[in-house]
C-alpha cells in the first residue's frame, strides 16, 4: 500500500462510514487505516485508541447536527411547521443515507452499556435532539406537553429509521416526519 499523507477530518470521515456499515465494535483500526490509505501504525498519530477516535466522530456528528439541523429550531423567523418540516426534511437525506446515516442510535444502542465513556456524549447529542423539537413544540404548546411531544418525537423517529433498515424502506421514517409536522396543525 503506497504511503498517503491524510488529515484527521479524514479518518473521522472515513471511520463514520465504516461505524455506520459494519458497526463499532465489528470495524478494526486495520479497516479504517485501509479506507484511508494509510498504514495502521498511522492511525496511531492522531488518535491513541479507537475509543478516542469513537469520540471525535461522535463529536463530529454531533456538531453537524448542532449547526445543520438543530440550529433550524431556533429560528423564530420561521413558522414553527416549516422549522419542524425543515429540521427533519434535512435530517432525511442523512438519516437515509447510507454511509453516514443513524449512526449514533446504532451506537448509542451497541456500545451504551460496554464502553461507558461514549454515554454520555451521545446523551448529549440527543438532549440537544430533544431541547430542538422541544423549542419548536413549545410555540403551540405548554413547556411539559411540548417536553413529552420532543421525547415521544425522538422515539418515533429512532423507531422508525431502525424498522426503515429492517425493512429496507424508508418510507417508515417519511410518514413518521408528516406525523411529526402535523401535530402543529
Amino acid at each position: 500500500m503506497a504511503k498517503q499523507k491524510v488529515d484527521e477530518q479524514t479518518v473521522i470521515k472515513e471511520s463514520l462510514k465504516l461505524f455506520r456499515q459494519t458497526s463499532y465494535h465489528t470495524t478494526s483500526m486495520a479497516d479504517i487505516a485501509k479506507a484511508c490509505g494509510i498504514q495502521k501504525g498511522s492511525l496511531y498519530h492522531y488518535f491513541a485508541s479507537k475509543e478516542e477516535l469513537m469520540m471525535k466522530v461522535i463529536a463530529f456528528v454531533h456538531g453537524f447536527f448542532k449547526e445543520e439541523i438543530f440550529a433550524i429550531a431556533y429560528d423564530e423567523t420561521i413558522d414553527p411547521m416549516v422549522r419542524l418540516d425543515k429540521m427533519f426534511s434535512r435530517a432525511d437525506s442523512i438519516f437515509i443515507n447510507k454511509e453516514t446515516g443513524k449512526m449514533l442510535g446504532n451506537v448509542g444502542v451497541e456500545t451504551a452499556l460496554v464502553i461507558p465513556e461514549f454515554q454520555p456524549v451521545i446523551q448529549a447529542f440527543f438532549r440537544d435532539f430533544f431541547n430542538a423539537v422541544q423549542k419548536v413544540y413549545s410555540s403551540k404548546y405548554s413547556e411539559n406537553i411540548a417536553n413529552e411531544l420532543a421525547e415521544r418525537a425522538v422515539a418515533e423517529i429512532e423507531g422508525s429509521l431502525l424498522l426503515a433498515r429492517i425493512f429496507n424502506d424508508n418510507n417508515f421514517f417519511k410518514t413518521t416526519h408528516k406525523r411529526l409536522v402535523a401535530r402543529l396543525q
